[in-house]
């Protein structure tokens, strides 16, 4: 796989504070009306948010397509120079840079782009009917190679002064041109970090075979995974008082206090108590604690066997904290939260290799780009 020239639309820096948003998964839960209407993504990637109503699905993609076509009429965006861009996001202890690139949808087809968690089926198709109904992309997918294999050092490529450079949280987000030619390297293989459902959403299109989507690639040796928890109403038939009992059929118990560095273990939050569990030496572990939780916690015990599409399934990204993770039981809204510890990256890395799939939403990488600094038309 050679990384194609971008041939993108890049935001003018001068807008920049008024088009980023965060992400749409985490929208719902951190933001104010007011906010929300700060945040003009919002108006192409959930206009029903932005403009807190229901939509037909025809008012929904107009919406989109209107205020896409109204950032490339006002020069909010512009076409970008035949070059390629690097992305660079640091932190105080943390630095990684990335390459912005075009890759073919066929690479993921015939699995040279490596998936390595399954995807919620309604937000699959979603992707796909707003990437097929609005013809842009201005979320890029993250993917990873691993730079053991490939010797590609991006730090010595970008020029010295960014296009673009800002803080959002703790980072700092910098876009680099280069004038560095990249067609000439040869990825065997690149991997999913974050972006299944765009990806996917791509490979549902019916469209001709060299169909790009805009990529950012990264080394593996820079990449951080955090815990993506779950938190779980009970089926209705399921008896709530009978949960530890089942629970110790799988697992050893032991309760912990709250300041006992719970994040060290996995860590189930049930009736007002943080429960360190171990699973048994009867039963092997599949090598992640989100894994062994949809086994042996959601299959075999509260009976719920397809966490892509059952809503009794709420996934609960770090950034919301741990916090959250209680109100939701304390409050009644749920009956269990986890804390779980992270995907191991070599783990992601040998299901990706071996085309098995983990449980949807069991990685969280962070930092990650941010949208809407650079955006694709799609060409069919």
């Amino acid at each position: 796989m050679k990384p194609l020239l971008p041939n993108t639309y890049v935001i003018n820096n001068k807008y920049l504070q008024s088009i980023l948003s965060p992400s749409t998964d985490i929208i719902d839960y951190n933001f104010t009306p007011d906010q929300i209407h700060k945040l003009n993504l919002l108006q192409i990637l959930r206009p029903d948010i932005y403009f807190n109503k229901k939509l037909s699905e025809e008012e929904f993609y107009d919406l989109s397509r209107n205020y896409y076509q109204k950032l490339i009429n006002d020069q909010i965006i512009y076409k970008s120079d035949n070059d390629y861009y690097l992305y660079r996001i640091d932190s105080e202890d943390h630095s990684q840079t990335g390459l912005i690139s075009l890759l073919n949808i066929q690479d993921y087809l015939n699995n040279n782009i490596k998936p390595h968690e399954k995807i919620l089926v309604s937000k699959g198709k979603e992707r796909a009917e707003q990437l097929s109904k609005v013809k842009f992309q201005l979320c890029p997918i993250y993917l990873f190679y691993d730079d053991q294999n490939i010797d590609l050092d991006l730090e010595i490529h970008h020029e010295k002064k960014p296009i673009i450079k800002f803080k959002s949280g703790k980072y700092v987000h910098s876009i680099y041109k280069t004038q560095s030619d990249f067609s000439s390297i040869n990825f065997k293989e690149l991997f999913v970090a974050d972006g299944h459902h765009r990806i996917e959403g791509f490979a549902q299109l019916d469209v001709k075979k060299d169909t790009k989507f805009m990529a950012i690639i990264f080394p593996k040796s820079k990449c951080s995974n955090l815990a993506y928890n779950r938190s779980v109403k009970f089926p209705d038939n399921y008896a709530k008082d009978n949960f530890l009992n089942d629970l110790q059929k799988y697992f050893v118990i032991d309760e912990l206090k709250y300041h006992e560095n719970i994040d060290r273990f996995f860590v189930i939050y049930f009736q007002g108590k943080f429960l360190k569990i171990d699973l048994k030496k009867d039963y092997t572990s599949l090598g992640a604690d989100c894994i062994d939780f949809g086994e042996f916690v959601l299959k075999e015990i509260l009976q719920i066997f397809d966490e892509t599409s059952d809503d009794r399934v709420e996934f609960v990204p770090p950034t919301l904290g741990t916090d959250y993770l209680i109100n939701q039981v304390d409050t009644g809204i749920t009956d269990l939260s986890t804390l779980m510890r992270p995907v191991s990256m070599d783990l992601v890395i040998d299901y990706s290799k071996n085309q098995k799939f983990m449980p949807p939403k069991a990685t969280w990488f962070e930092p990650k780009p941010l949208d809407g600094l650079f955006f694709y038309n799609i060409i069919d």
